[in-house]
């Protein structure tokens, strides 16, 4: 049986009408399509042989025009990478017009993300300022580059932490004056360790990316229920719970006391007091988040 709520690997060809070639992400198109429950245009399901006939060209045509996706000119029957997002998004709309509500596949359990405080007393007063500010350390000012050392560690499984994370943003000038660390770190020091970066303020496309096994999302937080200012936290897992979508969040800050300490109106779960790993609603990131990075192998 295959899984049709985790989302496979983007396909590097846009997908369109091709009866004679058999093809391994159609047959995932095909097993998805099938699964919304789009049909070919006699009304029965598609045949999932991987190849882009009439009949699988009927059921995209109606998939996207029941997403509300652009359909018109060079896009029109096609399957680019922003239809394959929503495609495999929890949320995609169905044939009869209701959401798709499959749970997400769970990250591996292999792959449970480490977590770094910023406040751990190995590292909590290194200094983090590019001006000698003693008052700027890993614990104050270093939350980007936490979250960072996390993502590096759990997806290359070799240990990196904070402070050397630290000193490459001092290094290759992203430690700002006063506002934390610049939004370029993220991507150059993923290059450096081998991984991949995808900076993005559309929330679906954290969505999709949390919907599959591997990548981890680094999201610029707002003045809110995790920050008075400004704060990145780690994002590494999205899951449902009493019918409501919930992201499992690490946050460097680990007992948020300096904070909000994450408000009381139940958006945010704790769990364990203190210990960094909270789980908020997903309407928290759409209003609070300014930006996200996509980390992945």
């Amino acid at each position: 049986m295959p899984d049709n709520n985790a989302m496979p690997q983007i396909p590097e060809e846009v997908l369109g009408l091709d009866p004679a070639a058999a093809k391994a992400a159609v047959k995932q198109l095909q097993d998805r399509l099938n699964a919304l429950g789009y049909t070919g245009a006699a009304g029965a399901a598609l045949v999932a042989d991987g190849k882009f006939g009439a009949n699988t060209l009927f059921a995209v045509n109606a998939f996207k025009k029941a997403n509300q996706l652009g359909n018109a000119g060079a896009s029109e029957g096609k399957i680019g990478p922003q239809s394959w997002k929503v495609l495999f998004a929890p949320g995609a709309k169905r044939a009869d017009g209701s959401e798709d509500r499959g749970q997400p596949t769970p990250a591996p359990t292999d792959r449970e993300p480490v977590y770094y405080s910023q406040e751990d007393p190995r590292w909590k007063t290194v200094l983090y300022s590019n001006r000698q500010d003693r008052s700027q350390t890993i614990a104050t000012s270093g939350c980007g580059p936490t979250c960072m050392a996390m993502a590096i560690t759990t997806l290359t499984g070799n240990k990196v932490e904070p402070p050397a994370t630290c000193k490459f943003a001092l290094d290759n000038g992203f430690r700002t004056d006063d506002n934390g660390t610049a939004w370029g770190f993220f991507g150059r020091i993923a290059s450096v360790y081998g991984l991949k970066c995808s900076q993005t303020s559309d929330w679906n496309d954290v969505r999709a990316a949390l919907s599959q096994p591997g990548p981890i999302v680094i999201a610029s937080m707002r003045p809110g229920h995790f920050t008075g200012g400004g704060h990145y936290i780690l994002l590494h897992n999205i899951l449902k719970k009493n019918g409501e979508w919930w992201i499992d969040v690490l946050d460097p800050n680990i007992d948020n006391t300096r904070y909000t300490h994450y408000g009381n109106d139940r958006l945010i779960d704790e769990g364990v007091k203190n210990d960094g790993r909270v789980t908020a609603k997903e309407s928290l990131f759409t209003s609070e988040a300014g930006q996200f990075w996509i980390i992945s192998k």
